[in-house]
């Protein structure tokens, strides 16, 4: 109803809304009043008559612009694959990511590698949002996980929390984006000394 409610505002037919259709898609209309209709659309304006000959008109931005609002309501918004997001291996690129984490309690308590559903949903908000590539998220892990192994695991981010962490605030922060920006930048990485175990 939608739909018919927006062409009865501009003062058209159903019959008429087809034959500008047809018009922009170049093929012929059936069942109609052809010459009725091609008059009744010029009058409301979204047609202008050619001087070539009786049924010559051109279709312009008033019709294009009510055919496209009414295509707008049969478009449906497909959302993006986490593969479409974070490439044909991602899955693998999580296990890599969290196997960086050491594999025991922080001493928050909490565990320092979070649950791969957790990460693919925090990693699907990075992408969309941040640029990196996963050379330089992985490179940027690491060196987070080697500073915080320095400091005997103090105030460091779970795996999850790393990549996005919503604040007391409402704000959202993330320790990785900084992290790679650093080494993107130039930040010097020394050579790893991470946990990683493998997965059986």
């Amino acid at each position: 109803m939608q739909i018919f409610n927006l062409i009865s505002l501009q003062d058209i037919t159903p019959n008429q809304f087809y034959l500008l259709y047809c018009m922009r898609e170049n093929v012929q209309s059936m069942g109609i009043n052809l010459h009725q209709e091609l008059r009744a659309l010029e009058v409301t304006g979204f047609i202008t008559k050619l001087p070539q000959g009786p049924t010559d008109y051109a279709f312009n931005e008033k019709a294009d612009l009510l055919l496209s609002e009414v295509e707008s309501y049969f478009k449906v918004q497909k959302k993006k694959t986490s593969t479409a997001i974070m490439g044909a291996d991602f899955t693998e690129k999580l296990v890599q990511y969290n196997e960086l984490f050491p594999k025991m309690k922080l001493p928050s308590g909490k565990l320092a590698r979070a649950a791969e559903r957790n990460l693919e949903t925090n990693f699907k908000w990075f992408f969309e949002n941040y640029k990196y590539s996963w050379d330089i998220i992985l490179k940027a892990t690491a060196t987070y996980v080697d500073e915080y192994e320095r400091r005997n695991w103090n105030f460091m981010r779970t795996s999850m929390y790393f990549i996005k962490k919503q604040e007391k605030d409402h704000s959202i922060t993330s320790d990785l984006a900084d992290y790679c920006a650093m080494i993107q930048s130039g930040g010097s990485v020394d050579t790893p000394n991470h946990f990683s175990d493998k997965v059986v």
